[in-house]
């Protein structure tokens, strides 16, 4: 919905090294920046950004593109949500294409407005006189800084019932609004309605994005029928099994150490982020689901579980290694000493020694369940001992990787004393003897063949012809219009580079009537269906001119648009030429093998026929070339 002239000025309005800034540490190379691959822990820079050409490559993965596809691999978002979050950081309202286009939309909007609105209400009234109860516990009472409470937008309801409620008539909100939220309380037999959090300090609880989706409240009554903790009702802005506290603070540091730590209450969260630890987040006060663990897998495949250590926590740590195994995540375990949390602790302590008691004490999943077991009994005698042993198999049955699994088995078996075939009996499947062919001939060739495909590279004659046909779009379309008047003449192998080329033909088309529009080959890029095509534009992108003398030389810009076009023209004409000559190869080949007289003279005048074609073929194209760049 949004038009592409919008979607080009939010781009150049962009600086990529600005927002890439926020994710990595960019560091000066030349006219680039280099900093270690996000996608990777590696030791050595592989990650370029070239703030003239607004594009990323990552050499160690192979992945590049934009400012938009960068978010877009960052964030896990769609095309249209990168193109959204561009803009916010450049200024340009985009919300009248199609954001508001419908009913549903406009609620949304209403919505995320409203609750925006209550944060901020909860937040000044904390830090206002109304607030100094509030404020008192945080503070003094939990040892929270006016940074942390500041950074996490913490807030205070007071004890009254409608201070909510006034405000927001004052404000001119929906009192419907406000009950679909979760913020107003309506009593229908009574009559009457009151603010939902009262005499509470307030978590507000943030969409990875960092929008406001609900609150956590926290009570300050001594009333023991007042639930300790109470969150925003279930709505379609809030869904408590989808959110995790903390993780749009949290994401940047997850993804760099590779682990996210996984604790119990917002607390826990607030007082490791504040001694430094900003990989800690929380579930929202229920027990792992599988929606949160898809969430997680996005930034690690490393969870640290630290819940509290009595009988409920332990329980929840039990189901919540199966769902991140499930979702490919590898889980260990912490266990504090008795009466602590990670709150307490890391207050008491410091990070320094909170750091050293996790690389000393914290267990792989396997061993946190052994010792679940044994200090529940379990594996005292045989018929316990089986059960218990039957639970922790179908949990690495969770595993999706066929080679962890039977790793992880392995494992067990050692620890337990129990036999491979038995342990593998009970997932259900035979031994590895058992499953595979002996000769493994089958599985052989149908390995090399995946390998073959997955392994087809690119041609350097394709990647010049590419290169050459995106760096000439600097300079107009008159490259592209050739290109997709001789569009029959073409046949790229790889599948990438056939992409880019029809992709780029079509946008040629679309703008056809308007021939003074140009085509941003980096805008382009977040367009292509693939992310094999986004890489490898981005790569070309980012390599060198066609010519790296070009810039040496006087009329640079004339220079290089003569040299991109001359590459392509050449390009161009060997890859219709080795068209010809490899069905030539091909019709010899089978002249070769062919027995009957007939059929041999068919084939032979075939030959001669290709022969005068490839002649001709050449002697055109030569011509036309010859042609088109004295044209120039």
């Amino acid at each position: 919905m949004i038009p592409q002239s919008v979607i080009d000025d939010i781009r150049q309005r962009a600086d990529i090294v600005e927002i890439i800034s926020d994710y990595v540490q960019l560091n000066p190379s030349g006219r680039n920046f280099k900093a270690l691959s996000p996608f990777t822990q590696e030791k050595t820079p592989s990650f370029v950004v070239s703030p003239d050409k607004q594009i990323y490559k990552c050499f160690s993965t192979g992945k590049g593109g934009n400012v938009f596809s960068f978010l877009m691999e960052m964030e896990k978002v769609n095309f249209p949500e990168a193109v959204e979050l561009v803009a916010k950081r450049t200024g340009i309202d985009i919300s009248r294409f199609g954001s508001q286009e419908t009913p549903a939309r406009k609620e949304e909007e209403k919505g995320m407005t409203t609750l925006r609105w209550a944060a901020r209400l909860f937040h000044q009234t904390l830090m206002s006189e109304t607030g100094k109860k509030g404020l008192a516990y945080l503070a003094a009472g939990r040892g929270l800084s006016a940074e942390t409470i500041t950074a996490f937008g913490l807030g205070y309801a007071p004890e009254s019932w409608n201070h909510l409620l006034h405000e927001s008539q004052r404000a001119g909100i929906d009192e419907k609004l406000l009950a679909e939220l979760g913020l107003l309380t309506i009593n229908r037999q009574k009559n009457s309605r009151y603010d939902t959090f009262r005499n509470r300090v307030i978590f507000p609880i943030l969409t990875v994005g960092g929008q406001v989706a609900g609150f956590g409240g926290r009570t300050l009554s001594n009333d023991p029928d007042a639930p300790k903790y109470l969150n925003s009702p279930e709505s379609r802005m809030f869904e408590k099994s989808k959110l995790l506290y903390g993780l749009h603070a949290a994401k940047q540091n997850i993804r760099r150490t590779e682990t996210a730590i996984l604790v119990e209450g917002y607390m826990d969260v607030l007082a490791l982020h504040q001694a430094g630890i900003t990989n800690a987040i929380a579930s929202c006060g229920t027990s792992l689901t599988r929606h949160q663990a898809k969430t997680l897998q996005r930034y690690t495949s490393t969870v640290l579980f630290i819940y509290d250590a009595d009988p409920a926590g332990k329980k929840s740590m039990m189901s919540g290694i199966d769902i991140l195994l499930t979702e490919g995540i590898t889980p260990t375990v912490l266990i504090l000493p008795p009466g602590d949390d990670p709150d307490s602790f890391v207050r008491r302590e410091g990070r320094r020694f909170f750091m050293e008691y996790t690389d000393k004490n914290k267990l792989s999943f396997i061993d946190f369940q052994l010792r679940y077991f044994m200090e529940a009994g379990n594996l005292e005698n045989p018929d316990t001992k089986a059960g218990a042993i039957r639970i922790m198999v179908e949990t690495i049955s969770n595993i999706p990787d066929r080679i962890r699994k039977e790793l992880y088995l392995q494992e067990l078996s050692e620890k337990l004393h129990v036999s491979m075939p038995a342990l593998l009996e009970l997932t259900g499947h035979k031994p590895a003897q058992q499953r595979f062919r002996p000769n493994g001939e089958q599985t052989t060739h149908k390995n090399s063949k995946n390998r073959k495909q997955k392994t087809l590279q690119i041609t350097v004659l394709e990647k010049t012809f590419l290169k050459a046909l995106l760096e000439s779009t600097i300079y107009g379309n008159a490259v592209l219009e050739f290109a997709a008047s001789h569009e029959e003449m073409l046949e790229l192998k790889h599948p990438a580079a056939r992409e880019i080329l029809y992709h780029m033909i079509r946008r040629y088309r679309q703008c056809a009537e308007n021939k003074e529009d140009m085509i941003d080959p980096v805008t382009e890029i977040s367009m292509f269906a693939t992310t094999e095509a986004r890489n490898l534009a981005s790569g070309l992108l980012i390599e060198q001119p066609v010519s790296s003398r070009w810039q040496e030389r006087p009329e640079a810009e004339r220079e290089h648009a003569r040299r991109c076009l001359t590459a392509f023209l050449d390009a161009f004409k060997t890859i219709i030429l080795d068209q010809l000559v490899q069905r030539k190869e091909r019709v010899t080949e089978a002249l070769r093998e062919e027995n009957d007289n007939d059929k041999a003279l068919l084939l032979q005048k075939e030959i001669i026929e290709l022969n005068t074609t490839i002649r001709k073929t050449s002697s055109d194209l030569g011509v036309m070339i010859s042609g088109i760049l004295e044209g120039r």
